[in-house]
């Protein structure tokens, strides 16, 4: 059975995504003792370390790793982070991975892959710099590398775009060819500049099939009965006073799941705008990215019109499971530790995705193969950088 190693595991959605497929998870990270706990619900404490990954040594890691996965921070990928990018206090743990990985290849065990994810901001931060500085580091290790976006919507009724490095180790992979330079969904015009413009880099694409366009749930698919006496409901006073101050656009949203439209229910979150708190809704039938629970926008709230008035409360910590994949996940842990747990995680259908579909030749007997052909000058790239 091959072998992995989750850095940045949080309450552990890769492991729950990739064991089914075949995968043994042979050690976890995370700095996270709350986090920590969710996990060892799930799967047990065996391999886990909790610890600040700059503290981990490579003697810590087990012999013959297959795979390694890492979801680093990504808040200073983002504009929560104001765009600090990996220098930024967060995002820079991708570096002491990296560090790892190098032990291992100067030792002369080499992982077979590696598997990064991160907001898709992490393509353009910087000016596409940050992601070179990753890339070259990954290229000097011997590794090849495709870098696509996958989607949970398309698993899942929850909008959550996601970049995932992907790379394989150079003497294994022989079904992969340069980039193409197309648009796809899984790469995107910023993927493709990023491509066109840094083509010394040991940049592939893998032979990936066409993902699925949408998830056949809705979100009022993975709703709880929640009681009408339950108190996460909000006081009929406190959901009339966010309605009197919603923007005309999201008001006539709340009056559309009145009329039953979009099943009667939307997600919203709470927005500060010109300096008052207002609710804002989404327009569609799935939930918003989930995120962590820390900060004042970043919980996700049900709008519930099914009895023929608004009713608002905080989803649920199941609907954030569900949301993401894991219906049955266990979960002891109270609503707001959930929603970090699994707002601060994967979708676990997505990953499973990826990495069947990437991976899943590393699974089978195979012998050395021959390295693949080396990127050609006049490729497709070039009307990409050229702004065609």
């Amino acid at each position: 059975m091959a072998r992995f190693a989750e850095f940045f595991s949080g309450i552990g959605l890769i492991r729950e995504a990739i064991e089914p497929l075949g995968w043994d998870c042979a050690f976890a990270n995370d700095i996270s003792a709350e986090k920590a706990r969710m996990y060892s619900e799930r799967f047990g404490p065996e391999h886990l370390l909790i610890d600040d990954i700059n503290n981990l040594k490579r003697s810590e890691l087990p012999a013959d790793l297959d795979l390694l996965t890492a979801s680093f921070p990504c808040i200073d990928l983002s504009l929560a982070g104001n765009r600090r990018g990996l220098a930024g206090e967060h995002s820079s743990a991708v570096w002491p991975f990296l560090e790892l990985a190098a032990g291992l290849v100067k030792e002369g065990t080499p992982p077979k892959a590696l598997l990064l994810e991160n907001v898709t901001g992490f393509v353009t931060s910087h000016g596409g710099r940050d992601l070179e500085e990753v890339c070259v580091c990954i290229g000097e290790l011997g590794y090849l590398i495709d870098v696509v976006v996958v989607d949970a919507k398309w698993f899942t009724p929850q909008s959550r775009p996601r970049l995932f490095v992907v790379a394989v180790r150079t003497d294994l992979l022989n079904h992969a060819l340069p980039p193409t330079g197309e648009i796809t969904r899984l790469r995107t015009g910023a993927i493709r500049k990023f491509q066109a413009t840094h083509r010394e880099l040991p940049l592939v694409e893998i032979g990936l099939p066409e993902p699925p366009h949408a998830s056949n749930r809705r979100l009022v698919h993975v709703l709880d009965r929640v009681s009408e006496h339950d108190q996460s409901w909000w006081p009929e006073d406190r959901v009339r006073t966010l309605l009197n101050g919603m923007h005309g656009r999201h008001a006539a949203r709340v009056g559309e799941l009145l009329l039953g439209k979009r099943d009667g229910v939307a997600t919203m979150y709470r927005r500060v705008r010109q300096g008052r708190t207002v609710g804002e809704l989404r327009s569609d039938t799935i939930a918003g990215c989930l995120r962590t629970a820390n900060g004042g926008s970043s919980v996700q709230f049900l709008v519930d019109c099914r009895l023929g008035r608004p009713r608002i409360r905080p989803l649920t910590g199941r609907e954030y499971a569900r949301l993401q994949g894991a219906d049955d996940f266990p979960i002891a842990a109270g609503r707001r530790q959930a929603q970090s747990g699994f707002g601060d995680a994967v979708c676990v259908p997505a990953v499973r995705w990826l990495v069947d579909a990437a991976f899943g030749f590393l699974l089978q007997e195979f012998s050395q193969a021959e390295p693949i052909r080396a990127r050609f000058a006049n490729d497709p790239f070039d009307a990409v950088a050229a702004g065609g």
